[in-house]
């Protein structure tokens, strides 16, 4: 008989491997160290997974396919403007990083870390979106045809990643995210897309 998984044991788990990872970083952080913060034992973690990386997949893989669903929701909303896309997104990254801080800064750290690699699915999905928003672009003038796929996700996701968790942690005590910065990085992305390489 397969034994049950408890909901609410598995939200801790998920919850105290962000704040483990986010308070020690990935490569130190450990699945005892997961469990105690869990207050759960190593072996209930690892009869749901196989290891740290497992676990760490699971939650990288579940925000990412959240960002697609939200992008593929915001084209269909969005139609003819990458700017109302753009301008969307934006804001709800800038909401997420001020109601989840913890996991707005796990994501970060995945993001920037080379072990953590996508699914073929959820590559292949991310693709399509990227090439959805590029036809609409072209379409509309705001994307120029020499940019690549790579360079729209990287301005639309990973620059506006950086940029919230760069204005989060206030590098030079100077300044803090303001309801600007939707403008700000909307208009540098849209300048940026619309350059021929």
């Amino acid at each position: 008989m397969a034994r049950k998984i408890d909901a609410d044991k598995l939200v801790r788990i998920k919850s105290a491997t962000m704040q483990t990872i986010v308070d020690y970083g990935i490569e130190k952080a450990t699945i005892a160290m997961i469990a105690k913060n869990a207050n759960v034992s190593g072996g209930y973690l690892y009869r749901i997974y196989s290891g740290k990386q497992a676990l760490i997949d699971e939650l990288y893989f579940d925000k990412v396919a959240s960002l697609n669903s939200e992008l593929e929701f915001l084209i269909e909303l969005n139609s003819t403007s990458i700017s109302g896309i753009l301008q969307a997104f934006i804001q709800n990254r800038l909401v997420y990083a001020l109601n989840e801080p913890i996991a707005s800064k796990f994501f970060y750290q995945l993001l920037h870390n080379d072990n953590f690699n996508l699914s073929n699915e959820l590559k292949e999905k991310s693709i399509a979106i990227i090439k959805s928003i590029k036809k609409i672009g072209l379409e509309t003038g705001e994307i120029s045809p020499t940019t690549s796929l790579l360079q729209i996700h990287y301005h639309i996701l990973v620059y506006v990643v950086n940029f919230i968790h760069l204005k989060k942690t206030n590098l030079f005590d100077i300044e803090e995210s303001t309801d600007n910065d939707v403008s700000y990085l909307t208009n540098n992305i849209l300048n940026i897309l619309k350059i021929k390489q």
